[in-house]
């Protein structure tokens, strides 16, 4: 039954996961992804298999198996009893490729991709074989998982439901109200930013340059100096990016799916209260009822994750669970 769960710490309360110090298998492994070859660190828990399984799906820029973020969800599924499959993005580490000159749906493929290495292992129960989404990841894992019933389940960690230019502009606008800029230098950051939305419509450049000289030169050129210059070859991805807009896939999901969101972040990254308003919305026009989201108070983008302690105790609780409760790991 969908469940939207927001301030609710009974939630977590009280769940015994695993220990941290749990015995985990480390296998590293190779598979192709059409005419490339992926490469990943697959970890097997402790205890006979054949295991139920999920696949990590990275989020933007270069990320790999040494994501320590990407590590410490990595290890909360493996702890619940599952293998997972710790890629390194296509491009980064061992992979082969450049996710700068692909889109989400050639990222969709790449997941793809490794449920089915997964699936071919003697060790891995075919029908239990998930996608787990980190950050940007959440935007993909929707596109793979309505594309394939291999897929059985779906994780989205912190992906927003909006579309890649509303997020883009909610996140700017968010670096530019904690730099302390005021209201006029505000509205230039968002300016800028959405010059290079134009730009990869039009392909016209001619504002973006003029308006990122002008900002490069300005208080906020530390700001300014994230925008890549107009020949950096990462516009091939955001050109294939920007407009798009996950709603549509989701609304194709019939897997069980779990969303969670740091209530924090609304500050940070993501636009948490449109994200489940939307979702909440389309599930609803589809008919989608095997859904939970969960809204985590007090954590942010990283769920609660530090470099000393791991992934936050609220956010790993839910995932461990939602997992027992739905893929019914070990069973």
């Amino acid at each position: 039954m969908a469940k939207l769960i927001f301030l609710v710490l009974a939630l977590v309360g009280g769940f015994a996961h695993s220990s941290a110090e749990a015995a985990l298998r480390e296998i590293p492994v190779s598979y192709p992804s059409g005419d490339i070859e992926l490469a990943a660190l697959l970890l097997l828990p402790d205890g006979p298999g054949p295991y139920p399984a999920a696949v990590v799906v990275h989020g933007s820029g270069d990320s790999d198996r040494t994501n320590l973020w990407a590590r410490a969800i990595a290890e909360t599924v493996a702890e619940a009893g599952f293998a997972v499959l710790l890629t390194d993005k296509r491009g980064s580490g061992d992979s082969e490729g450049d996710w700068r000159t692909v889109g989400f749906h050639a990222l969709a493929a790449d997941a793809l991709a490794g449920v089915a290495f997964l699936s071919s292992r003697a060790d891995i129960d075919e029908a239990r074989i998930g996608l787990v989404g980190l950050s940007q990841g959440g935007r993909i894992v929707p596109i793979a998982a309505a594309q394939s019933d291999a897929v059985a389940f779906v994780l989205n960690l912190v992906g927003d439901a909006v579309s890649f230019a509303e997020q883009s502009a909610h996140e700017m606008g968010n670096i530019a109200r904690q730099a302390g800029l005021p209201e006029p230098m505000q509205q230039e950051v968002l300016r800028l930013n959405g010059a290079a939305g134009r730009a990869l419509l039009t392909g016209n450049w001619d504002e973006y340059r003029r308006l990122r000289e002008a900002a490069l030169a300005s208080p906020w050129a530390r700001i300014a100096q994230g925008f890549p210059p107009a020949d950096d070859p990462v516009w091939t991805f955001y050109r294939e990016v920007i407009y798009f807009d996950p709603m549509p896939y989701w609304t194709l999901v019939r897997q069980p799916a779990l969303i969670l969101y740091g209530e924090e972040d609304e500050q940070d990254n993501v636009a948490v209260a449109e994200s489940v308003r939307r979702l909440h919305f389309g599930f609803r026009q589809s008919g989608k009822a095997n859904y939970e989201i969960v809204v985590l108070p007090g954590v942010g983008h990283s769920l609660g994750w530090t470099r000393s302690n791991g992934l936050g105790e609220h956010a790993k609780a839910a995932i461990q669970s939602w997992l027992g409760e739905n893929v019914e790991a070990g069973r």
